[in-house]
């Protein structure tokens, strides 16, 4: 500015004010769009689903109605209902977002032939409602009402969108019992068109949420087995990471976090002063949007740091260079499935989790989080009709060449049961097909858990390294396991997560070690 002619200087600011003044008239076309948009619109890309959450005052709802009415003005003949908590919640918040978002000529419409638009700031859109003149609709709805209110309708777009805009067919904002998200799901599907990567997706749907409250079922049924995508370091939190982006297990969704600090108009100083002293938890919702689940996790030191891609996994990735003692955990059931998982032992003595069975992609989910706060058995926890030949062959598939140890419920594994030949129990069953199992250490639960606990103590807010670091690491495919994991509570013998953490605990209480060839080998014998 020192350097500038009083005429340039002039110039520039009649320049800015210009610019303040369009973007105040039109947000529509010359609002400031912050950079985690960006990265949310390249989930929704590949996506039918976004939750968007976020800390205070990071942009999410402001995204959420820039999209929405960018949707309905490009795109003739959409339907959209924007949702949340009350009536009163919907004129404060999401009524007056989408109105500052529509175009100029759109505020003043009025009553056309073709469209209906009228607003106060009172009483929002007269009868909760506006239809623009292309004939698009927004409707606006909250969840005291009946959920029989949105059986049956269609909404989304009727052909494919416009470039630059997204086939969005509903916006929920905080608070979304998990009942209207899966019925809201199925009022997308009618209006699915294929996108740019080939893909049939349907109508998507847009959740916000600032995650004060914890868990709620809709979050918890998205956020549970979620791997993070991306990542950035946390400035108020030395040493930690918090997700930018995670993929929940159901596939068609994806989770984007919106931080305080990426928004320069939402007082990220203050912000700072106020969080200053607050616990770590606060902290990580305020800032950054990441919810903290209630203190009575029992693996509370479980996190995404546990996890890896496989092709990260060095005892896969380069198996000759890193050796690995294989065990193989097997907690065989009545009518559900039996549980299995690999693990492989490196010479540091980290314990890596690289296989499972049923696992998530070919069995689908092992617990069921739809029900909300009651835990259900999941599609792959069902009767399969498999006999003790079939789990013979599922263990080679999952050993392949690989000299592994096997452990088995001792409980289960002895059982003894008739069969045509006479009594018998699975553990000579496995015999019989050339597969030796040993009966696992037979502690009490808590013990075992506490073994768990063990292999993942170390100290998370320092640097990984060889002298600190967990020692019990979970392949990123292997999700039954991690979501078991994240779910498990103590003192219900039928759990649906209690069978994946069973075969955790076998392996974990007894304590086994990575070994090479030569130290098993037979020494020669020496005399006096």
């Amino acid at each position: 500015m020192k350097a500038m002619s009083a005429e340039k200087i002039l110039a520039y600011y009649n320049r800015r004010e210009a610019a303040i003044a369009a973007e105040r008239e039109s947000p529509y076309d010359f609002g400031f769009e912050l950079g985690p948009w960006k990265m949310a619109d390249e989930q929704l890309a590949s996506h039918s689903e976004l939750l968007l959450m976020g800390g205070n005052r990071a942009g999410k709802s402001e995204l959420c109605a820039k999209r929405v009415v960018q949707c309905l003005t490009e795109n003739p003949g959409t339907v959209i209902w924007c949702l949340t908590e009350t009536s009163a919640n919907s004129i404060q918040f999401q009524q007056a977002l989408v109105f500052k978002y529509l175009k100029p000529e759109h505020k003043r419409l009025g009553r056309t032939p073709t469209g209906y638009l009228t607003y106060s700031i009172k009483n929002g859109f007269t009868a909760a409602k506006f239809v623009l003149p292309n004939k698009s609709v927004c409707i606006f709805r909250n969840w005291s009402q009946d959920i029989s209110t949105i059986e049956g309708g269609e909404i989304g777009c009727p052909e494919p969108p416009v470039k630059g805009t997204h086939n969005i067919g509903f916006w929920a904002d905080e608070l979304v019992p998990l009942p209207w998200v899966e019925t809201l799901r199925y009022r997308c599907v009618t209006r699915s068109h294929r996108e740019a990567d080939g893909v049939v997706r349907s109508a998507k749907g847009l959740i916000s949420f600032t995650a004060v409250d914890g868990w709620n079922p809709t979050v918890k049924s998205l956020l549970t087995g979620a791997r993070t995508v991306k990542s950035t370091e946390a400035d108020l939190l030395p040493g930690e990471t918090v997700p930018l982006v995670q993929q929940p297990l159901r596939k068609a969704s994806s989770i984007v976090y919106f931080h305080t600090a990426e928004n320069p108009f939402g007082g990220w100083e203050a912000m700072k002063a106020t969080l200053d002293g607050e616990k770590r938890e606060v902290i990580l919702c305020r800032a950054y949007g990441v919810p903290v689940k209630a203190s009575r996790a029992i693996f509370p030191l479980l996190s995404d740091k546990n996890y890896r891609e496989p092709e990260k996994i060095p005892i896969l990735a380069d198996p000759e260079s890193n050796p690995a003692t294989w065990v193989l955990s097997i907690d065989p059931a009545g009518a559900k499935p039996w549980s299995m998982i690999l693990i492989g032992i490196d010479a540091h003595g980290v314990a890596w989790v690289v296989k499972e069975f049923p696992d998530f992609g070919n069995f689908g989910a092992w617990i069921d989080m739809t029900g909300g706060d009651k835990l259900r058995g999941g599609e792959a926890s069902k009767p399969n009709g498999y006999g003790i030949l079939d789990y013979c062959e599922i263990i080679r598939e999952m050993e392949g060449d690989r000299k592994c140890h096997r452990i088995i419920d001792p409980r289960l594994g002895a059982a003894s049961y008739q069969k045509a030949e006479g009594s018998s129990n699975i553990i000579d069953d496995l015999l019989d097909e050339n597969l030796t199992a040993y009966p696992a250490e037979a502690l009490d639960i808590e013990t075992g858990l506490q073994a768990i606990n063990n292999l993942l103590a170390w100290k998370p807010e320092e640097p990984m390294s060889l002298e600190n670091k967990p020692r019990l690491m979970i392949s990123e495919e292997c999700q039954n396991t991690i979501s078991c994991m994240q779910e498990y509570q103590v003192g219900d013998l039928k759990h649906p997560a209690k069978d994946f953490v069973d075969c955790i605990r076998m392996f974990a209480v007894g304590a086994f070690e990575h070994f090479e060839d030569e130290d098993m080998a037979i020494s020669k014998p020496r005399g006096y």
